[in-house]
């Protein structure tokens, strides 16, 4: 059995894997791109889209066939895997089903909408000995990873800190995906559409969180739910973290999207200085550059995908982290709703 949480290999001893990208809209370009560049171990043979024409336009583009219905793609017996990027209120069903028929699953973030929903895929994936991957580019990107390991290596002392922007304006083409405006399909408002990117790498680095605080606002009235959020955690290892959430900045915040602050020194990701820096007063210039240049993220996490698939390499985002990710945001919803601190244990 397999929950996502460790090494599942092939069993069809197939050295490419076939699959079929569910969902075809504005996300799913990245993911395409993503898997041509791992040409050698996948192919997406199959698109499929409610709005058919959709699909079509997504096949020609990558040299792929259409499939006229879920089930035409869940019966399809050279489909070994399932990219699935609809929105969040058919993952449950979606998922389920391609586990039962057998089929590994790469599920576009949040997982699900509510815990529940993300316990049944989980309990789905346990029964199937298929893989739930938690498709959340933050987990998997380089520069997060590296980001952990220089954070428990000790090299910047004992963790105080985390600070994390989520900060740019929502518009053009996102802004005609109307179900991402509609809380009742999302599961809620740019916390977790976007926000949540910056929730899982916060808990890459920081660990488990304890609690959660958080005020929103609606600046945008075109946007549904919160467009802003700040939000403030203790972490379980004492340390506190903050994140400024919003699609309602005028332009991408042009500094380091994510700071860990540590006794004896700070890393950043992003801004003016490169990709992963670590700044301490005894280096030369006072920082030292570990990654210049930050890689294709979706690339990254397509990669590590197929790792765990073909490789049975252990699993970096697995299904368990996304419903973590969303406990997390949903205490800081429950927060806000209610004006105190919530405690993450509140949540089943």
């Amino acid at each position: 059995m397999n929950l996502g949480l460790g090494p599942v290999r092939m069993t069809r001893g197939m050295a490419l894997l076939r699959v079929a990208l569910v969902g075809c809209g504005l996300i799913s370009e990245a993911h395409a791109r993503a898997y041509a560049g791992h040409h050698d171990r996948a192919r997406i043979t199959v698109c499929f889209d409610t709005d058919l024409s959709r699909a079509a336009e997504r096949a020609d583009a990558i040299g792929a066939r259409v499939a006229s219905s879920y089930e035409e793609v869940l019966t399809d017996p050279e489909v070994d895997s399932i990219e699935l990027c609809t929105p969040p209120h058919l993952h449950t069903d979606q998922v389920i089903a391609a586990l039962e028929a057998g089929k590994h699953v790469s599920c576009q973030k949040p997982l699900a909408r509510t815990l529940g929903e993300c316990d049944a895929m989980i309990e789905a994936a346990e029964r199937s000995g298929r893989v739930l991957f938690y498709a959340e580019m933050y987990r998997t990107m380089g520069v997060a990873v590296r980001a952990r390991e220089v954070v428990e290596s000790g090299r910047i002392g004992k963790l105080v800190g985390i600070q994390a922007t989520y900060a740019h304006w929502q518009g053009g083409p996102y802004l005609d995906t109307p179900w991402r405006y509609n809380p009742k399909v999302a599961g809620g408002g740019q916390l977790l559409d976007g926000g949540i990117h910056h929730i899982a790498l916060m808990r890459l680095v920081g660990g488990d969180v304890e609690a959660a605080s958080c005020f929103t606002n609606r600046i945008r009235p075109e946007l549904g739910g919160d467009d802003t959020a700040t939000v403030i955690l203790r972490f379980a290892e004492g340390h506190l973290g903050t994140l400024m959430s919003t699609q309602a900045a005028g332009t991408w915040f042009p500094g380091p999207g994510f700071v860990a602050f540590g006794t004896e020194g700070i890393l950043t990701i992003g801004g003016p200085y490169g990709g992963l820096v670590v700044h301490h007063d005894d280096l030369p210039d006072r920082r030292e550059v570990l990654i210049s240049e930050r890689a294709d993220a979706f690339g990254e996490m397509v990669g590590h995908f197929l790792d765990v698939v073909l490789d049975g390499v252990p699993s970096r985002a697995t299904a368990q982290t996304g419903r973590e990710d969303l406990r997390t945001v949903l205490a800081a919803y429950r927060s806000a709703d209610e004006g105190r601190s919530v405690l993450l244990s509140e949540l089943p």
